[in-house]
């Protein structure tokens, strides 16, 4: 079966070349510029395209007439989608027999936007599901072809997701272009109904910044969902950014008072650290803090004393202070103007 591709990331990458040894042909490859955290990007595209002697664009206005003309030229019968940043119209779509093949890492209609694993690890959800379906003008909302599901625990990590994403959509994408070729697969349309669908909404690095007031179960799912490939939750130690790789919530077996933030414990025999959240405590075991880099938590935190977080209003004092210091010291090495006046 002819195909196209359009989208970015490893897992489309790796889609493309599995479909090819199964005996489809790659007549068009389109991608835009990667996020960071891409191990692939255009130009590793854009040589695949060469070694299979297939067209090639790199511009996420993928709607403009000319790759439309350029679609309809290749013969496609049908276009795979990873990770196609803006949104695709149905002139698009319209050029395939098959349409257009989108993996999305969310249970449809469930899950539907964007960075849904990672909000399925906050949630706390039982399964992460990945859904192969068939692309339209509503966002996520077009027939269901192929799922499968991943079973999330308290200590399932987004780079365990991402591993079984990594194995299972290039296996996916070539059942179901097998099964679209032979009419064993056969679209089924999602249930309708806005009470059934959860939008999901992007997440920025700064949204990993640990609010020590909520609870540690809280915490230890932000943790998780933050974790490589991303680039980590995190919070402050003497202004200083440390990033929380590894960490898992508990309750402490006493009553207490303490501010959110507190350090608790310091666990040398495990390398743990225990800190005070608005619900119980969240143990740190793996974080990483400049020059240092990634340690035991007991590497770079090592008194009770400590407590993670920035207090603003605490750091603008002191900036004033450092101010009106530097100021002092610079009035004293200005010379006073010489006042001439008397002599004229």
């Amino acid at each position: 079966m002819k195909f196209a591709a359009f989208g970015r990331t490893q897992w489309l990458f790796d889609s493309i070349q599995a479909a090819i040894r199964e005996g489809h042909q790659v007549v068009l490859i389109g991608t835009s510029a990667p996020a960071p955290e891409y191990t692939v990007n255009e130009g590793d595209f854009a040589r695949l395209a060469d070694e299979q002697g297939c067209a090639y664009f790199c511009d996420s206005l993928i709607n403009r007439p000319k790759y439309v003309q350029l679609i309809s030229a290749t013969g496609a019968e049908v276009a795979i989608s990873v990770n196609w940043p803006t949104i695709i119209e149905k002139t698009i779509f319209d050029q395939f027999h098959y349409g257009v093949i989108n993996a999305h890492a969310g249970d449809l209609p469930r899950f539907r936007g964007n960075a849904v694993a990672n909000w399925a690890i906050l949630k706390g959800e039982k399964k992460v599901v990945l859904t192969l379906h068939q692309m339209s003008i509503e966002l996520d909302a077009g027939p269901i072809l192929l799922q499968r599901e991943f079973p999330l625990t308290p200590k399932t990590y987004i780079s365990e997701v991402y591993q079984f994403l990594e194995k299972n959509i290039p296996e996916m994408f070539v059942e179901v272009l097998n099964g679209l070729g032979a009419g064993n697969v056969v679209p089924k349309e999602q249930p309708s109904g806005p009470e059934l669908c959860l939008r999901c909404f992007p997440r920025q690095s700064t949204d990993s910044k640990i609010d020590w007031n909520h609870p540690a179960i809280f915490l230890a799912r932000l943790v998780r969902a933050s974790a490589e490939p991303f680039s980590g939750a995190y919070s402050f130690l003497n202004t200083q950014k440390i990033v929380i790789w590894r960490a898992h919530p508990e309750q402490l077996p006493y009553n207490y008072f303490g501010i959110p933030g507190q350090v608790t414990e310091i666990r040398c025999k495990t390398g743990e650290v225990a800190v005070l959240t608005g619900d119980g405590v969240l143990v740190l075991e793996e974080v990483e803090m400049n020059p240092l880099g990634r340690r035991k938590a007991t590497d770079i935190i090592r008194s009770t004393r400590s407590r993670l977080g920035m207090c603003l209003e605490e750091n603008v004092m002191r900036l004033n202070e450092r101010v009106a210091e530097l100021e002092a010291r610079i009035n004293k090495l200005e010379p006073k103007p010489t006042d001439f006046s008397e002599d004229l």
